[in-house]
C-alpha cells in the first residue's frame, strides 16, 4: 500500500482568527489552541482536543470508526450520536455524511479528539440543511476516531462473508501535490471524459482479476486487461460485479470471500457454461463447483472441510471505458424503445439460463417507462413478471412475492403472478395464502395448465398432513 499519507499544515493566520475549543478539550499548557489548516484555503481547520496514538493515517477504502456531533456557529446540536454505538462507514464511500468528513478524518489518529470548522462549501452549501442550518452556513463538528481499518466488510449483510482490503489505492480521484493537499482530477477516454470514479451498472470498464484458494493458491481465473460491461458479460460472477461497484479508478484491492458465498455465486451460472470458465488451469476446479451444484449432502460435507478456507479475489480497476446514459440523457421520445431494448436484452440473457443477469436487465428496462402512461403499463407488469420468474427459478421466494404482490396491484386478473406467488407461498410453507391465490386462478381461467399443476401439488401436500 502506498505509506505517503497526507500531513495537514498548521494554519499561520492571524490569532484573531483562531476558535476557542469544545467542552470535550483537554488541558492545554498554551493559552490558546493550536489550530491546524486542513485544505489551503481554510475551508477545514481542526483544533485537537485529544491527541491520538501512533503514526498512521485513513485512506479511502479503510473502514471507520467515530462517534461525533455538530453544531451551528451559535452553539446548537443537529447531530449528534455520541451516545449511540459507533458510527461505521467506509471512507471515500456514500457513508460520508458531509465532504468535509473525507478531509477530517484522513488528518486523524486513532484514539484522537478534534473540533473541525467547517466552512459551507464542505459542509451543506447553498442549499442548507432544512431550518437548523441555513444557507452557506459555516458549522462545526467534534470527532473522535475510535479506530480504523483497511479491511472493511462489504457484504450486504454485514456478516463477515466478503472482506475488501484495498493493497493500493485509486490513483484517480486523490493525488498529493506539493503544498501537501489533494486534489481531485479527472480522465479522458476515446468517447467521452469520465467524471465520477466507480464503476455502476453496465459502465464499461477494463479490469486485471484473479480468483484462487485461499488454502492451497488453486488459480480459479487469472486474466489482465479484461473489457467488459458490468451487467452483461456471462463469464463474469456477480460478485465480481459487486466488488468492482465499490471499487475506484486505479485501486487494487484483494477480497477474502466465504466459501458457501462464492459457491452461491456460482450458482447463478447455468451448469453447463461451468465447463467453459476460466482456462485448462481451472477447469478441473470448474468441474467440481458443476458436481456441487445439486448435490446438497457433497456440499455440506466440502463446507466442513473448508470451513476455515476461503476464496481470494484480487481486482485491480484499470479503467472505466465507458458509463451507460442515464434516463435523463436521453430524449423522451427515446425512453420505450430504449426500454424495450434492455427487456429483449434480459429476454436474450434467460433463453441462456443466465437468470440472475436476466433479472437485472429487466429491473433496468423499469426505468425507461413511464408509470403514468397507460400505453407503458403492459411493459412494466412483463418486466416486473419476468423479473419474477427468474426469482422463482433462482429460489428467491421473497422476492417472487413481493413482485407477483405489485405485479397484481397493477393488474388483480394477471394469472402468471397469481401462480407465481402460490408456488412462493407453498415452498415458504404458507398452504392457506397458496391455495388462495390458486383459487382466485382457476376463477379467472380454469383450464390453465400451470394453475392445475400447482393446485394438484397442493392437495398432494394437504392429504401428506392428514
Amino acid at each position: 500500500m502506498n505509506s505517503k499519507r497526507y500531513i495537514p499544515k498548521k494554519d499561520t493566520t492571524s490569532s484573531q482568527s483562531k476558535i476557542t475549543t469544545t467542552t470535550t478539550s483537554i488541558n492545554s499548557t498554551s493559552d490558546k489552541p493550536e489550530k491546524i489548516q486542513i485544505t489551503p484555503d481554510n475551508g477545514i481547520t481542526k483544533v485537537i482536543n485529544k491527541n491520538g496514538i501512533g503514526n498512521n493515517f485513513p485512506f479511502d477504502g479503510d473502514q471507520i470508526y467515530i462517534k461525533y456531533f455538530g453544531k451551528t456557529i451559535d452553539g446548537t446540536i443537529f447531530e449528534d450520536n455520541r451516545n449511540k454505538s459507533s458510527y461505521s462507514f467506509i471512507l471515500g464511500g456514500l457513508g460520508e455524511s458531509i465532504k468535509a468528513f473525507n478531509y477530517a478524518i484522513k488528518s486523524m489518529r486513532k484514539g484522537e479528539i478534534s473540533t473541525f470548522t467547517i466552512r459551507s462549501k464542505y459542509a451543506f452549501g447553498t442549499i442548507g440543511n432544512g431550518d437548523l442550518i441555513p444557507p452557506n452556513s459555516t458549522v462545526i463538528y467534534e470527532i473522535e476516531l475510535i479506530s480504523f481499518s483497511n479491511s472493511s466488510d462489504i457484504s450486504v449483510e454485514k456478516d463477515g462473508s466478503i472482506i475488501k482490503k484495498i493493497l493500493n489505492n485509486s490513483n484517480f480521484s486523490t493525488t498529493e501535490t506539493e503544498t501537501g493537499i489533494e486534489t481531485t482530477t479527472t480522465t479522458t477516454t476515446t468517447s467521452n471524459t469520465i467524471t465520477s470514479t466507480i464503476p455502476k451498472y453496465e459502465t464499461k470498464v477494463s479490469i486485471d482479476f484473479k480468483i484462487k484458494t485461499k488454502e492451497s493458491n488453486e488459480i480459479i481465473q487469472d486474466k489482465k486487461n479484461y473489457i467488459f460491461k458490468i451487467g452483461s458479460d456471462i463469464m463474469i460472477l456477480d460478485i465480481m460485479e459487486f466488488i468492482l461497484m465499490t471499487m475506484q479508478i486505479g485501486e487494487f484491492c484483494q477480497v477474502e470471500v466465504e466459501w458457501l458465498t462464492f459457491l452461491n455465486s456460482i450458482k447463478k451460472w447455468p451448469l453447463d457454461s461451468l465447463d467453459q470458465q476460466g482456462g485448462n488451469n481451472s477447469l478441473s476446479y470448474m468441474k467440481k463447483f458443476k458436481d456441487l451444484i445439486n448435490n446438497q449432502e457433497q456440499q455440506l460435507l466440502l463446507l466442513q472441510q473448508q470451513h476455515n478456507n476461503k476464496i481470494i479475489i484480487e481486482i485491480k480497476l484499470n479503467e472505466i471505458i465507458e458509463f451507460e446514459k442515464e434516463k435523463y440523457q436521453y430524449n423522451s421520445n427515446e425512453l420505450e424503445s430504449i426500454g424495450l431494448n434492455k427487456k429483449e436484452e434480459g429476454t436474450e440473457l434467460f433463453k441462456r439460463k443466465y437468470y440472475e443477469m436476466a433479472r437485472l436487465k429487466y429491473k433496468r428496462a423499469l426505468e425507461f417507462f413511464n408509470s403514468n402512461n397507460e400505453n407503458h403499463k403492459q411493459h412494466i407488469i412483463a418486466c416486473l413478471s419476468n423479473q419474477s420468474v427468474c426469482n422463482l427459478l433462482m429460489k428467491q421466494y421473497k422476492q417472487v412475492i413481493e413482485l407477483a404482490t405489485q405485479i397484481l396491484q397493477l393488474d388483480p386478473n394477471h394469472i402468471k403472478s397469481l401462480n407465481s406467488r402460490s408456488k412462493a407461498l407453498r415452498e415458504t410453507g404458507k398452504l392457506n395464502l397458496a391455495f388462495y391465490d390458486i383459487q382466485k386462478a382457476l376463477k379467472i381461467d380454469s383450464h390453465n395448465k400451470d394453475t392445475l399443476n400447482e393446485l394438484s401439488i397442493l392437495n398432494k401436500l394437504k392429504e401428506n398432513k392428514k
